[in-house]
């Protein structure tokens, strides 16, 4: 299973992460340590609401093929599913959104020079982008987002069948397609009590300041940079306002 979530895995060689001039940001840079969210955190009120189904026969048919090993005969499994039906349906509804409610997010994306996404998320380019590097952990694991508008619900019970990292895929990376600019990759985790996702300082490669960023966070910026290791790559945003474009330069 480990190795089917890793093939899903394909992050490009960096990920930028857009952030807010905040504490929560400083500390991402000087304690290295990622803020993974609940889907009820995130802005998107859809996350992780993409419309599923359970394909009762299939569910019926797989059971009676494998009651045999557990001392069941076909027509006694038969019964047996039918009479605890109902039951099953409940424990699991119950363990969908137990999944959905234990789901923790890190969202990434693979530009570093949106327009929207620096108003959004880098509050309105008064912030910072954090490039990470994909070859260390845990940002080799992210996965990229499906942008795809629901037209039938995901059967639940055939991709359990096929290859059952579909089930984990469809619940945190499934987007409307109106959020297809983003170029969203994330990295997930089910671990509830697990909110900080450590990683390596040299996994910090690069930090884009907003071009509306005060003086101020940028003082707080280049601290936290002054303690890492190693210095990364510091570049200054800038608006070209003839052509509507981000321009960036070498600090």
């Amino acid at each position: 299973m480990a190795l089917r979530f890793l093939a899903r895995a394909n992050p490009p060689p960096i990920l930028f992460r857009y952030r807010r001039p905040s504490d929560w940001t400083i500390d991402e840079i000087s304690k290295q340590q990622l803020y993974a969210a609940t889907s009820q955190e995130l802005n998107d009120p859809f996350e992780c609401c993409a419309p599923v189904v359970w394909n009762i026969e299939l569910m019926k048919e797989q059971f009676i093929k494998y009651a045999p090993a557990f001392g069941l005969s076909p027509v006694k499994a038969a019964e047996e599913f039918d009479s605890s039906l109902e039951w099953g349906k409940k424990k699991l509804l119950e363990k969908w959104e137990a999944t959905k409610a234990e789901t923790r997010i890190v969202c990434f994306s693979a530009r570093s020079d949106s327009i929207r996404m620096w108003s959004y998320y880098a509050q309105a380019h008064e912030g910072s982008c954090v490039g990470y590097n994909t070859s260390e952990r845990p940002f080799w694991v992210a996965q990229k987002v499906k942008y795809q508008d629901p037209n039938t619900p995901f059967d639940v019970v055939a991709a359990s069948q096929r290859d059952p990292t579909e089930i984990a895929a469809n619940i945190m990376c499934r987007k409307s397609s109106e959020w297809e600019f983003e170029e969203e990759y994330r990295v997930a985790s089910d671990l509830e009590d697990i909110r900080l996702i450590p990683f390596n300082a040299s996994a910090i490669k690069e930090i884009r300041l907003g071009a509306r960023i005060k003086a101020e966070f940028k003082v707080k910026v280049m601290e936290a940079v002054s303690h890492l290791p190693h210095r990364p790559t510091l570049i200054q945003m800038a608006c070209d306002s003839g052509r509507f474009i981000l321009t960036e330069s070498v600090v």
